[in-house]
């Protein structure tokens, strides 16, 4: 019988040992196996996915989490790693080498787009970048020796998409590089790019999948062969997830459903009470329809997520004081949490990129990303308000 999302986040693909009798799973900080005969040393030792091998190779804690998002994003394996941008690096190291082609886009966390730089620079590997809700841009760059097509959909901070669908058709038919869409803004509760045609997605799962701003991690999910790849990869560079944070991870998905469905609903009612206010240039946000891609939108997504960018009539300054002056949604850098958080990409978040390629990504001095919580909405918009009224 097919499992809701909810009940999955709770089972996974079922329980393990129901005989242990543990309705929360230990955590198992040990770092070396004892073997019980020379025949399983060699047979652990074989299995690069053993979880009582080797520490670095990973804990029962790591594999249950990767068990748990590889159900949520219906696909067979997953691999995780201590960071976000941890796993972002090693699906690049196992899948590009010299003299391979890579297609990305501006609109990417600023980090994701410095590492790409950086590893093209030092491998002589091509990089090609389009406007992300540009689908021509995409199909035009993509060539014979491209290995890799790179997506985030919604975009940070800017929340524009990327048609996951038409992506994978026109990437399969001129090139056999793998897709892989960073899909953070989403959560698996709103978005599964597998089943739009993807081969890796990949999260921060120190956003929503942790949801407590607790836990740094990354992971990724897809076919069993391609992850065998990625993890051959990881256990060579060892960005290993410590079983305590694994565990935070587990225990932040059994909640993740609720959490999201409410951060959608939260962030559909500001993002129209943005819309109406006066101080409020422009807001974008997916499920609300002014935005460019809505119907997009809500073809190949469940919910808008939890994130609305907005720009502010009276330039930085305006958006500098607005944010210096909520006091129940917190000035921060991080997103995801069920406590509301809201930064200024531009000199925060994504400050590290130059003027132009703030430009090309298109990150104004006046746009303010707003990761929207779990709170009551009322509150949040009499933050607001309030906020705004000292600036107005």
């Amino acid at each position: 019988m097919k499992k809701t999302f909810n009940t999955l986040c709770q089972i996974g693909r079922g329980d393990k040992n129901p005989l242990l009798g543990h309705i929360s799973t230990p955590i198992c900080q040990s770092t070396a196996f004892i073997f019980p005969d020379t025949k399983i040393g060699a047979k652990r030792a074989e299995d690069i996915t053993a979880p009582d091998f080797y520490g670095r190779w990973g804990s029962f804690n790591s594999r249950e989490f990767e068990e748990l998002i590889a159900v949520l994003e219906n696909t067979e394996d997953a691999v995780c790693a201590s960071s976000g941008l941890g796993i972002i690096s090693m699906v690049l190291h196992s899948f590009l080498k010299y003299g391979d082609h890579i297609v990305a886009p501006y609109a990417c966390y600023s980090e994701s787009k410095i590492l790409i730089d950086s590893l093209c620079e030092k491998s002589n590997i091509e990089v090609t970048y389009v406007e992300s809700d540009n689908i021509e841009q995409y199909t035009e760059a993509i060539r014979p020796n491209t290995k890799l097509v790179y997506a985030e959909t919604p975009a940070n901070p800017k929340v524009s998409l990327v048609d996951i669908k038409k992506l994978s058709v026109y990437t399969k038919k001129k090139s056999d590089a793998i897709l892989v869409v960073d899909s953070t803004f989403a959560s698996p509760f709103n978005q599964n790019p597998i089943d739009l045609g993807a081969d890796i997605v990949l999260h921060s799962a120190t956003k929503y999948i942790g949801g407590h701003s607790d836990v740094v991690a990354g992971v990724a999910a897809g076919k069993k062969n391609i992850m065998d790849k990625v993890r051959k990869t990881f256990s060579f560079h060892g960005p290993h997830l410590d079983p305590f944070a694994a565990w935070l991870l587990c225990r932040g998905i059994k909640t993740l459903g609720l959490r999201v469905a409410k951060q959608n609903e939260n962030a559909l009612t500001l993002s129209y009470w943005l819309d109406s206010h006066s101080a409020i240039e422009s807001v974008t946000y997916p499920f609300h329809p002014s935005h460019p891609q809505y119907t997009l939108a809500k073809s190949q997504m469940r919910g808008g997520g939890g994130m609305v960018c907005f720009t502010m009539n009276g330039g930085k300054e305006a958006a500098l004081n607005l944010v210096s002056n909520t006091k129940i949604i917190k000035m921060a850098v991080s997103l995801g949490g069920v406590r509301s958080t809201i930064t200024h990409p531009a000199s925060m978040t994504h400050n590290l990129l130059s003027d132009q390629e703030l430009i090309d990504a298109g990150i104004s001095n006046n746009m303010i990303r707003f990761s929207v919580g779990v709170e009551d909405v009322q509150d949040l918009i009499n933050d607001l308000d309030s906020a705004l009224k000292n600036i107005v």
